[in-house]
């Protein structure tokens, strides 16, 4: 796993952004440099085909959280 995945699954895991509550893309790009925005929304769509992050589509546009069946194995790549 690459550095920009790690950051987001931190980033998301410390916020608490677990199951039902979520975060929008925006809000999840802050706090990253602007040369790395790029790399965030193509580490989050994998992310998302590997069932560790889920999207929930809102009327608003898509939200994204961390799967809470998928923790223990979060939780494990971040120590790593």
């Amino acid at each position: 796993m690459d550095l920009v995945s790690k950051q987001i699954l931190k980033k998301m895991f410390l916020d608490h952004r677990i199951g039902a509550k979520h975060i929008s893309l925006q809000n999840l790009k802050t706090g990253f440099p602007s040369h790395v925005k790029g790399d965030v929304d193509k580490q989050l769509k994998k992310l998302v085909k590997q069932n560790l992050v889920l999207m929930h589509p809102t009327s608003y546009g898509p939200q994204y959280a961390l799967n809470p069946r998928k923790l223990q194995d979060i939780v494990i790549s971040l120590e790593n």
